[in-house]
């Protein structure tokens, strides 16, 4: 007779959208147990943004050092990869360990083991059936697979995380935030880096002019650049593999290529069909309004397995919440998706909240733009930025529509016009407010003259 277990609510994964989910449901009352085949925590702070950060900020100090040449400061400063490696994975690797913890404290029950479906309302871990009264599908997203003759040959994202050495010539296939953060890394540490994208546009999800911008910047660290080249075939050739791409077959010789072609809603091994789980368009969990599985209505879903194009850490975290409110109250609550601002975290970073130019005409919605260079500015003068820019969106009753700033610290710059979004602070009233001077908020003011 099968072990059957009834817990309140199951949460299948424990990143921040699961984790988010199981700490309220817990602090309730509820009986909470959360799977995961993978260690706690999720990818966020394992494979993720966290330590994706880590190394921007070592390698930040290392492209701010070159800037400084002409400005006075004297001396070498040069990456040691290994160390650097080595001090990013001791500040990720007691991370699963502090989630367990944190969940025994809670009294939830954490499950090593993959979770597939048997059937709408019945869930199969590590020999146990669970009989929840909700599930939650929490289980994020996963590198997507590329498929052509030699793939077994690609490090994938993950991989990177891992290395030890750094190779000496690196390709990245993909166009999207992980390859370029990963590439200005391994560009900045000394690798000879190229990016090979099968289309003809980098970073859909932010404003092209801006994206130019970063990308002469990327160039200027050495960087380089390749369009219209889907990747044919990678092959080994003694020491070096061989990445063959485009209509031409032009040539890539590297020591590593890395898949970075971007994620896919982690879906296909939590058998579906069987748990009548109803797919959208882009292969997520199929969710109504409430984060309620349109198909099974025992089900919940939140974060990147929604595969809704957000796939951010905040945005997986509000899911949770959401989620969590609508177990334990009803389905009353739903995500409110109109200001999430993003940035990639490149040399400089590039930021953007809210609609872009393109998306403005699209939709027929009539504004003002605002845009320009900020190399003038003394604040990035100061630190020998060479293409800084800026554009934002402006309604005609003078609100702030949507920004894009590519620079030092467009990351809290972006949160301002976030904020000011959120509040719908007019562009008059944001003139008038006093921030520090010089800092990189104060910039805004500038952006408006």
């Amino acid at each position: 007779m099968a072990n059957v277990q009834r817990p309140d609510v199951l949460i299948i994964g424990s990143g921040p959208a699961g984790g988010a989910v199981a700490r309220t449901c817990a602090a309730a009352g509820k009986q909470v147990v959360v799977a995961d085949y993978q260690p706690f925590g999720g990818t966020c702070p394992l494979r993720g943004c966290e330590p994706k950060k880590f190394l921007f900020d070592v390698t930040n100090v290392a492209l701010r050092r070159m800037h400084m040449t002409e400005r006075g400061l004297r001396g070498c400063l040069s990456i040691d990869w290994n160390k650097m490696m080595t001090a990013m994975a001791a500040m990720r690797d007691p991370i699963p360990q502090l989630v367990e913890e944190f969940y025994a404290k809670s009294g939830i029950t954490g499950v090593h083991g993959k979770a597939q479906f048997l059937a709408p309302d019945t869930v199969f871990i590590n020999g146990i059936h669970y009989e929840p009264d909700h599930i939650v599908i929490a289980a994020g997203a996963k590198p997507r697979p590329l498929s052509f003759p030699g793939h077994e040959l690609l490090t994938s994202t993950d991989q990177f995380f891992e290395m030890k050495e750094l190779p000496s010539r690196i390709v990245f296939i993909g166009g999207g935030f992980i390859a370029f953060e990963l590439s200005h890394v391994a560009a900045i540490a000394g690798a000879q880096v190229d990016v090979v994208l099968r289309s003809d546009r980098f970073l859909r999800r932010f404003d092209p002019a801006m994206v130019e911008c970063m990308i002469e910047a990327s160039r200027d660290m050495g960087v380089r650049f390749h369009t219209m080249l889907p990747p044919n075939s990678l092959t080994r050739d003694h020491n070096d593999l061989v990445l063959c791409a485009g209509e031409d077959n032009i040539e890539f010789r590297a020591d590593c290529v890395v898949a970075a072609a971007g994620r896919i809603a982690h879906v296909e091994d939590l058998n579906p069909e069987q748990g009548e789980l109803e797919l959208n368009q882009k292969g997520g969990i199929s969710v109504n309004e409430f984060m309620q599985s349109t198909s099974n209505s025992r089900v919940y879903a939140a974060g990147d397995v929604v595969g809704n194009s957000m796939e951010l850490t905040p945005v997986a975290s509000m899911e949770g919440m959401i989620v969590a409110h609508n177990i334990l109250n009803g389905n009353e609550e739903t995500p409110d998706y109109s200001v999430v601002p993003y940035t990639l975290f490149t040399h400089p970073p590039l930021s953007t909240v809210g609609l872009r130019e393109e998306e403005a005409l699209a939709q027929n919605v009539l504004c003002k733009v605002l845009e320009g260079s900020a190399a003038g500015w003394s604040e990035y003068r100061r630190i020998g930025e060479l293409y800084p820019a800026y554009k934002v969106l402006v309604s005609e009753d003078n609100k702030i529509l949507g920004a894009t700033v590519n620079g030092h610290n467009s990351e809290e710059i972006i949160n301002i016009f976030a904020f000011a979004m959120r509040t719908k602070t007019t562009v008059d009233e944001l003139n008038k407010w006093l921030w520090a001077y010089p800092s990189f908020g104060y910039t805004i003011r500038y952006m408006f003259k």
